[in-house]
């Protein structure tokens, strides 16, 4: 056995829990190693050293990372090891070996195994020396029907062997017919984790009533449901039906106790989680992969509401007694080195990373994390991709270590979470996919109205019936499912989503509104209409506004050969009737003069006292006077601007 071993084969087949599995029967410890490029000839020669004495195995996870110049290195002291063991057995007396000009001590139990996922990047083909001191291994195809049945014996499933055969046949099934998306993980980790569900289901006094059959059923339809796009679900809940024939289709048992304090502190913040609202469905989904799952992915586009779904889930179960406490941190703001720590080459001296002090805090419950707290989560915001990703295998799968170069080896105890929250997975290997749960937000499941409603809000509390009833009306009238289908049609000069577009036609709106009551002569304007009732003048004013925000907020990204088609369309719809000639982006609403006015009209003067240098004289115009009242009305409301032009149009003049 001291030979050791190179088992291969895809994510997900049991390369490191078998390698684990023969060292325990034999009664010996194995050490899991993550490796990564940071690692050097100098940290692997200190783990072999470490292991030749202790006799302990090294299981090698993901080897092929390691770079070629040190791979090269490692083969020449695998080999010194090796012929150490092979001279032991011939001279029994002999106990010591000179490995890197040091003399240490050897146990004959030692062993190397390494564990690779071939092909993926970042990975290197392992020099031919180094691969001849390994035996190669190929991992078979799990018998996952037989995997199976013995968990759901071991949750005290009766008819286990039937529940198995209709367990893997979904899976089948769902693997052929659904569409192929990255997130979507048949294997084996995702079928452990719906049978530890469904054995919690099993075994909860209130369910003691119901059928295995109907426990089964909930429990692959809860934990697989989250990450089913919104094409595939009527597919997906057919395959169940037909499988599990005569269980008449039931709501998704929620906690109730846990709804109502997500519904509470969703109400603080201003957001929208009605009875039956998909927000309040997504943020118990993640509470109920948490538990089962202690990595989890939330996917979805951006302004889908992924950051706002585990604040509320942190923030309710607090309230419920079980403090939790966040740590946020963007890994693609800093290289591997600085997330995980690194060696400095020339000192030898260790220095941190950001999430290797995080977890060991959290672990060692130091600075602000404490015992008594219930939850720690550590969320990673930031796209995913192999290069730091595959360094947390590890803390991902059943190991649930972080190792570090410095070979420091960081527990994830069982209150800490990692939650990663992307916008896809397009980069990520199928090693990395299968290790962790997802929670996949569809574009429809919470969408951009909520955010309108929450927005509308504040014009509830200000009393101001007229601009609540005119902005309602407004964005069925001028924001149509028909409207904004049209617009993903067209070409933008830079990607734009639902929610980027409502926050800027409210932030403009919001601009208008407040100008309506700060400047005095508008203010008076306004005091005077509404003490002579003119319903009227108000709510065209308050429609002015909408158009306005709504023709910028929705066309301003438009490329020149667009803004002209949605000129037209844009201002033979609107109510407030436009001028005739130019585009709707050449007028903004004058409320004094109750009219469209051309941005001509508001051209400052150029200063012809001017005496510095020629090249910094600005000649202000109609356009440059508009771009600049945009830029400015964002500014002053905190919200940040794209602004796109090709080289030399003048956006650093402008700003």
């Amino acid at each position: 056995m001291s030979m050791g071993g190179a088992p291969a084969g895809p994510a997900g087949t049991g390369k490191t829990e078998t390698t684990k599995d023969l060292g325990r029967a034999l009664g010996l410890q194995v050490v899991v190693f993550n490796c990564s490029d940071q690692m050097t000839y100098l940290t692997m020669a200190q783990i072999f050293m470490g292991l030749s004495q202790t006799g302990s195995w090294g299981c090698f996870d993901e080897f092929n990372r390691i770079s070629i110049e040190v791979l090269s290195v490692v083969s020449t002291q695998v080999k010194e090891v090796l012929d150490a063991i092979r001279e032991l057995k011939k001279n029994s007396a002999k106990t010591q070996f000179i490995f890197q000009e040091e003399e240490i001590s050897l146990r004959l139990t030692v062993g190397f195994f390494i564990t690779m996922n071939p092909g993926y990047a970042g990975r290197t083909e392992l020099p031919e020396n180094l691969k001849a001191l390994f035996r190669s291994c190929a991992m078979v195809v799990p018998d996952i029907v037989r995997i199976c049945e013995n968990m759901l014996m071991a949750e005290g499933f009766a008819t286990a062997e039937d529940l198995s055969k209709k367990f893997m046949t979904l899976y089948d099934l769902a693997k052929s017919l659904l569409s192929k998306q990255i997130h979507y993980d048949w294997g084996l980790r995702a079928v452990k984790s719906v049978l530890r569900q469904a054995g919690a289901l099993k075994r909860a006094p209130a369910n003691a009533e119901f059928s295995e059959d109907l426990l089964l059923r909930r429990g692959l339809k809860d934990f697989n449901w989250p990450k089913i796009v919104v094409e595939d679900r009527q597919i997906f809940s057919g395959l169940i039906r037909d499988l599990f024939p005569g269980i008449a289709e039931e709501e998704a048992q929620l906690d109730e106790d846990l709804v109502k304090r997500i519904r509470a502190c969703a109400k603080e913040d201003g957001l929208q989680a009605e009875d039956g609202s998909d927000f309040t469905l997504k943020v118990v989904q993640l509470e109920e992969i948490l538990q089962v799952r202690h990595s989890c992915f939330i996917i979805g586009n951006p302004g889908c509401g992924k950051t706002a779904i585990w604040k509320i889930l942190a923030r309710a179960q607090t309230a419920g007694g079980f403090d939790t406490i966040v740590e946020n941190a963007d890994p693609k703001a800093v290289t591997a080195d600085e997330l995980f720590g690194c060696m400095n080459p020339k000192t030898k001296e260790w220095k941190d990373g950001v999430l290797s002090t995080i977890m060991r805090d959290m672990t060692k419950n130091s600075g602000r994390y404490k015992a008594e707290q219930k939850y720690k989560w550590i969320i990673l915001d930031g796209d995913v991709d192999p290069e730091w990703i595959e360094s947390l295998n590890t803390v991902m799968d059943d190991n649930k270590v972080l190792t570090l170069v410095s070979q420091e080896r960081i527990p994830l105890t069982p209150e800490m979470r990692l939650i990663l929250e992307v916008s896809h997975l397009k980069n990520a290997t199928p090693a990395t996919v299968s290790r962790g749960g997802v929670l996949f937000i569809n574009d429809a499941d919470v969408g951009w109205r909520p955010f309108f409603d929450s927005w509308l809000g504040k014009y509830k509390k200000s009393d101001d019936a007229y601009a609540e009833n005119v902005f309602t009306l407004a964005l069925s009238h001028y924001i149509s499912d028909q409207f904004l289908e049209d617009l993903r049609t067209k070409s933008h000069i830079a990607p734009v989503c639902d929610m980027a577009q409502v926050s800027s036609l409210t932030c403009i709106i919001d601009h208008l509104y407040t100008t309506l009551h700060k400047v005095k002569a508008q203010h008076d304007l306004l005091k005077r209409l509404r003490e002579e009732n003119k319903e009227d003048e108000i709510k065209q004013l308050y429609e002015a506004f909408f158009v306005f925000a709504a023709m910028w907020a929705y066309g301003g990204s438009l490329d020149e050969d667009n803004k002209g088609n949605f000129s037209k369309s844009f201002m033979s719809v609107s109510k407030v009737r436009f001028p005739e000639g130019g585009q709707c982006f050449d007028y903004f609403y004058d409320p004094i003069e109750a009219c469209w006015r051309h941005w001509e009209g508001s051209v400052e003067q150029m200063n012809k006292d001017y005496e510095g240098l020629f090249n910094n004289l600005v000649v202000p115009t109609a356009e440059t006077t508009r771009q600049r009242f945009l830029l400015d009305l964002h500014v002053n409301a905190r919200k940040g601007i794209l602004y796109v032009g090709s080289a030399g149009t003048g956006k650093t003049t402008i700003i």
